[in-house]
């Protein structure tokens, strides 16, 4: 029975002939093709990008630099000592492997592949379908229908059930993914939708006397769109027009479309909404995810009693402050620069006034806001810093603040900078 359990658990063929160039490229296509990797068009280019280096004989071309440049498109010329890109890609691409393996069409697949960790490297393996491995395992029984027939097929299937969990929680079997899984189990064992509320900031347009003075002062053709240009005692308040409830910044848009992906992954549901359409009605009694900062009116009302909170300076823009310690983490407004930092803010609060799990993710700038939805979608990221946190955590409210680099116009990895569990 044991041995059953254990060939559920990885499926694999004892090594021995390898499979050929061909079958591994039509199941490298299935797997490209899978919902595991459809919504992540990077993942796709980086395992196509090693599977095919590593058929062509060049794995030893495999290195950090060659793929942040030939699938990041990262500038060859830049230091790349600090941009965990890939790194965090390869992890992205292990777990969308993991995932697609425990599917129906992954445990029928007759070829494993695998990014083993610590290397670019991919390995192909002949595995046996799982499918396959219980029909030869289970014991024979007798049509006859008495009692003790019954009892041994419960049993027989109990053990196939054991093996299929063996096989899932495999998986995730690493503390990183169990604290992920932890922090995710309210809404994931959930019967409800996950309401999500995207922040939509205020956009100004030129008035159309704005555009006509702009238009007399370019000459015609040229790029569409462009900057107005039109000198600055010419305009007046008139020529700024609000315009509300049309736009969501990048930052926001990746960090709501990393997390809907991820938990469609997990065949969750999610109700993506504007913040500023949501009612607290809509929050009472619901799990409710709330991505970015001072653009989200909710993340500004409900931050009042915790201990990481977000502040509007005019001078500066927005601030984090601990209102214990009375420290403050800031990212100084640059007008003609490329911002190189961020600070985040990441909330778990159970115990919410909306009576559910609230979550929070976000950002000084867009930037973190980012990096805040990457890390909540990552089990890697997230798990580690979940296992920094005192026991007990996942049934407590948990606040945690982060420091981000920004390299190339993109975050790197979040820093733990500060963390508050009560």
């Amino acid at each position: 029975m044991s041995n059953l359990a254990t060939q559920l658990s990885d499926g694999l063929v004892p090594k021995g002939e390898s499979p050929g160039a061909q079958e591994i490229r039509l199941q490298l296509r299935e797997i490209l093709n899978s919902p595991a990797f459809q919504g992540s068009k990077r993942c796709r280019q980086f395992l196509a990008f090693v599977c095919e280096k590593s058929l062509a004989g060049e794995t030893g071309s495999l290195k950090e630099r060659t793929i942040a440049v030939e699938v990041f498109g990262r500038n060859p010329q830049s230091d790349l000592g600090d941009d965990t890109i890939v790194r965090v890609g390869a992890r992205e691409v292990r777990r969308r492997l993991q995932q697609y393996y425990v599917t129906a069409s992954g445990a029928d697949a007759s070829i494993q592949i695998s990014l083993p960790t610590g290397s670019y490297g991919p390995e192909f393996q002949r595995r046996k379908p799982a499918a396959q491995t219980v029909v030869m395992e289970l014991p024979a029984v007798a049509p006859k229908r008495n009692r003790r027939n019954r009892i041994v097929w419960a049993l027989a299937l109990s053990v196939v059930a054991a093996g299929a969990f063996v096989s899932v929680n495999w998986t995730y079997s690493s503390p990183e993914d169990q604290a992920f899984a932890r922090f995710w189990d309210p809404v994931l064992h959930s019967a409800d939708d996950l309401l999500v509320a995207v922040p939509n900031p205020i956009v100004y347009h030129p008035s159309a006397r704005a555009w006509r003075l702009s238009e007399q002062a370019m000459p015609q053709g040229g790029i569409v769109p462009r900057p107005i240009q039109v000198p600055p005692e010419k305009l007046d308040g008139s020529d700024m027009l609000p315009v509300q409830n049309q736009y969501v910044g990048f930052g926001d848009l990746v960090a709501a479309n990393e997390l809907t992906g991820m938990l469609a992954r997990h065949a969750k549901k999610t109700r993506v909404r504007m913040s500023s359409d949501v009612q607290f009605a809509d929050m009472r009694m619901t799990n409710t995810l709330l991505v970015g900062a001072i653009t989200n009116r909710w993340t500004m009302q409900l931050q009042q009693s915790w201990r990481f909170q977000f502040l509007w300076e005019p001078a500066v823009r927005t601030v984090v402050i601990d209102t214990q310690q009375h420290r403050q983490w800031k990212v100084e407004s640059i007008a003609t620069e490329a911002y190189k930092e961020d600070y985040v803010v990441v909330s778990r609060i159970p115990n919410s006034p909306t009576g559910a799990l609230l979550l929070v993710g976000a950002g000084l700038k867009g930037f973190g806001t980012e990096a805040a939805g990457r890390l909540l979608a990552d089990s890697g990221q997230l798990g580690s810093l979940l296992r920094k946190l005192p026991q007990g955590w996942d049934n407590k409210n948990v606040q945690i603040v982060l420091h981000v680099r920004v390299i190339g116009n993109a975050p790197a990895e979040p820093e733990l900078v500060a963390w508050h569990v009560w």
